[in-house]
C-alpha cells in the first residue's frame, strides 16, 4: 500500500499471514518425512478444491483459511492413518489420546497465527481512512509560516517584557487543530512544530506537514518538488491577492471570493506525497488562500463529523496513488468555518490525479 495514502498499518498481521501459509505449507510437505501430502490429496480430504490449498500456502501474497479448516489441518496431520489409504478427515473418536493432543496442539499453534493475522487486516482496515496516523512511530514536523513583520504584535518582539515565541507563527488557529490532532493519534511519536525560518534538515526527515501559506512554508518548489503537486500558490498582490495555479497545462487560476470586500469563500489545499527527502515518509500540504483555506483544509479530516466521510472519499479516490490532493472550495460564516464536505462535487475545485 502506497507510504503516502495511508501508512500501512498491521504489520504484525501481515507477517503472521505468510508465517501461517509456511507453516500450513510445511505441514503439507515434510510433517511426516518420508510422505509428501500433495495438494490434491489435502483439498479431496477436506472437500474444498487444490487453488484453495494453493492459495493458503502463497507466503508471498496468502489469503487466510476460514477459521474451521484450522481444525480440519489439526486434524488431519494428527494423525498418519489419515494418509493410510485415500487422504481423509478422521472423525474425533477415531484418535488416539496422544492424537487428540497432537492435533489441540495444532490447532492452538495455527489459530494463534490466525488471529494475530486477522486482527492486523482489522487495524490496517480502521486506520486505512485516517490520514494523521503513521503507525512507523517516526518522527511528525509541523512546519508553519511566518507573519510578516508589520503583521506581528507587540509581544511578538523579543524586547518586549510580554514577549510570546509564537507571536512570529501564521495560522494559529489551525496549527492548534492539527497539533492536538497528532499527538491524539501517535501518542509515541516525536511530535513537534517548528516555524518555517527555523527548521533544520532532521526536520526533513520526518513525516512533514506544511502548514499555511505554501509560498512561506516551502511548498512545491521548495521542501515539496514542484513536479510531484500540480498546483502551486501565486501572491498577485492588489486585489487579485493569492491565487492557486494549476500546473495541468490549462493555466487556470483559482482565486477566492470576495462580497464588498469580504471574504465568503477561500481555497484550502490538501495534498499528500513521499518526503523528498526520506522516501519512506510523508510530505503532506495544508494550504489555503488565506487562514480560512488553511484551516479547513485542516479541519477536513480532523473534523469528528465530516472527517471520516471526507477520509473515505479521499481514500477512493486515491487509490493508492504515490501523490493525490485537492484543492477544495472553503466557505465562511462571519467567525466560522464550516467544514468543507468533500462528498459535495462542489466543494472540490480541482483533484489529482486526474480520475
Amino acid at each position: 500500500m502506497s507510504v503516502t495514502g495511508w501508512i500501512a498499518a498491521g504489520d504484525a498481521g501481515t507477517l503472521a499471514s505468510s508465517q501461517l501459509a509456511g507453516r500450513l505449507r510445511a505441514l503439507r510437505r515434510s510433517h511426516w518425512p518420508d510422505r509428501l501430502v500433495r495438494q490434491i490429496e489435502l483439498a479431496t480430504a477436506f472437500d474444498v478444491s487444490p487453488s484453495s490449498i494453493s492459495s493458503w500456502e502463497k507466503t508471498d501474497a496468502p489469503t487466510l483459511p476460514p477459521e474451521p479448516r484450522l481444525d480440519m489441518y489439526a486434524r488431519f496431520f494428527a494423525s498418519r492413518r489419515s494418509v493410510a489409504t485415500t487422504a481423509r478427515l478422521l472423525n474425533d473418536d477415531e484418535l488416539t489420546d496422544d492424537e487428540s493432543t497432537l492435533r489441540t496442539a495444532l490447532y492452538s499453534e495455527l489459530y494463534a497465527l490466525h488471529e494475530t493475522a486477522t486482527s492486523g487486516a482489522e487495524e490496517q482496515e480502521s486506520l486505512a481512512g485516517d490520514f494523521w496516523t503513521f503507525p512507523d512511530g517516526g518522527p511528525i514536523r509541523v512546519i508553519c509560516g511566518v507573519l510578516e513583520p508589520e503583521r506581528r504584535s507587540p509581544s511578538a518582539d523579543v524586547a518586549s517584557a510580554d514577549y510570546v515565541e509564537l507571536g512570529a507563527t501564521a495560522d494559529l488557529d489551525s496549527l492548534f487543530e492539527l497539533f492536538g490532532h497528532l499527538r491524539m493519534r501517535n501518542p509515541s511519536s516525536d511530535v513537534r512544530f517548528v516555524r518555517a525560518d527555523q527548521y533544520d534538515a532532521e526536520d526533513l526527515q520526518a513525516h512533514v506537514i506544511l502548514l499555511g501559506n505554501t509560498t512561506k512554508t516551502g511548498g512545491p518548489g521548495l521542501v515539496a518538488d514542484q513536479d510531484s503537486i500540480p498546483v502551486r500558490q501565486l501572491s498577485l498582490g492588489g486585489p487579485d491577492g493569492e491565487v492557486f495555479e494549476l500546473l495541468d497545462g490549462s493555466g487556470t487560476q483559482l482565486r477566492p471570493r470576495f462580497t464588498e470586500e469580504r471574504l465568503v469563500e477561500d481555497l484550502g489545499l490538501f495534498a499528500r506525497t513521499s518526503n523528498p527527502y526520506f522516501s519512506t515518509r510523508t510530505l503532506t500540504v495544508c494550504g489555503g488562500a488565506y487562514t480560512r483555506g488553511v484551516y479547513g483544509a485542516v479541519r477536513c479530516l480532523t473534523d469528528g463529523g465530516l472527517g471520516d466521510e471526507n477520509a473515505a472519499y479521499l481514500r477512493r479516490r486515491a487509490a493508492g496513488a504515490e501523490t493525490f490532493g485537492v484543492v477544495m472550495r472553503v466557505r465562511t460564516a462571519d467567525h466560522i468555518v464550516p467544514t468543507p464536505d468533500l462528498r459535495d462535487p462542489r466543494n472540490r475545485l480541482f483533484e489529482f490525479p486526474s480520475a
